[in-house]
């Protein structure tokens, strides 16, 4: 089902593993892109699968592939880090949870002490102090994370990939953790891309595993969002209130 091409060939002593697939505001998959970038990862591993959906994706120098997982390898100081992403997510709950499992199993092999997976968490209100909330495969992993700043998250449901691999890292006997930035519902249900969220999860693992890495773009790009989404619900707000004053003015018949 699932077809491993290897393009570089690394020997892993200890490493964290980062995930971060397509989601909700891209949140996930953001925080993957700029960890990618920031570090100039090695691209070593993807993983094909028939169970993607059926795309054949074209950038913009004429070149395409289709749907995979892409594993990226890079060393933050003396921390090994994997840094795991997608193009999608396989359509069905059985394919994700194959797909899950099937990573972990292979991440094992990579000697990963720790699984972080990255999502979202929707708001229903615009907040202006956006949480990060953390949801762990044992109390000793979520105490962690709990003591640079995050809330956990109680009695909730965390759909996709970004979720049930931590399950599976359970299964497995592997530290997980997902780490969800607080976004706007109104940001999810528009199509935009959340920086601001993908944000603060970057500066939570920066606080839990002194990565030093500068988010200071992605508070730009999620101000920015922020703004024009304000300014659509501004607009939006006015045309109603306009049209339910006119809706009020008295008929008369002449």
């Amino acid at each position: 089902m699932w077809k491993i091409v290897t393009h570089k060939n690394i020997d892993i002593e200890r490493a964290i593993a980062i995930v971060g697939f397509p989601g909700m505001g891209l949140v996930g998959k953001t925080v993957a892109m700029y960890l990618i970038n920031i570090f100039d990862a090695h691209h070593i591993l993807s993983i094909y699968g028939t169970k993607f959906p059926a795309h054949l994706l074209v950038n913009s120098d004429g070149l395409a592939d289709i749907d995979k997982v892409s594993i990226y390898y890079a060393k933050n100081n003396s921390t090994g880090i994997l840094i795991i992403t997608s193009d999608a997510q396989p359509t069905s709950d059985p394919d994700q949870h194959e797909l899950s499992r099937f990573i972990v199993k292979k991440l094992l092999r990579y000697n990963v002490i720790e699984l972080i997976a990255t999502a979202a968490f929707v708001s229903d209100v615009v907040v202006t102090s956006r949480r990060v909330f953390v949801v762990g495969n044992n109390n000793t992993i979520l105490q962690k994370y709990i003591e640079k700043g995050a809330t956990p998250l109680n009695e909730s449901v965390i759909s996709g990939m970004n979720g049930v691999i931590i399950g599976w890292a359970k299964a497995y006997n592997m530290n997980g953790v997902c780490v969800l930035g607080e976004t706007w519902r109104s940001i999810v249900e528009m199509n935009y891309v959340d920086y601001t969220a993908s944000k603060i999860i970057i500066d939570l693992l920066n606080r839990v595993w002194e990565l030093n890495i500068d988010t200071e773009e992605l508070r730009i790009r999620g101000k920015n969002i922020e703004n024009e989404i304000e300014t659509i619900l501004r607009q939006y707000v006015q045309k109603e209130t306009s049209k339910e004053e006119r809706e009020k003015r008295p008929y008369y018949i002449t």
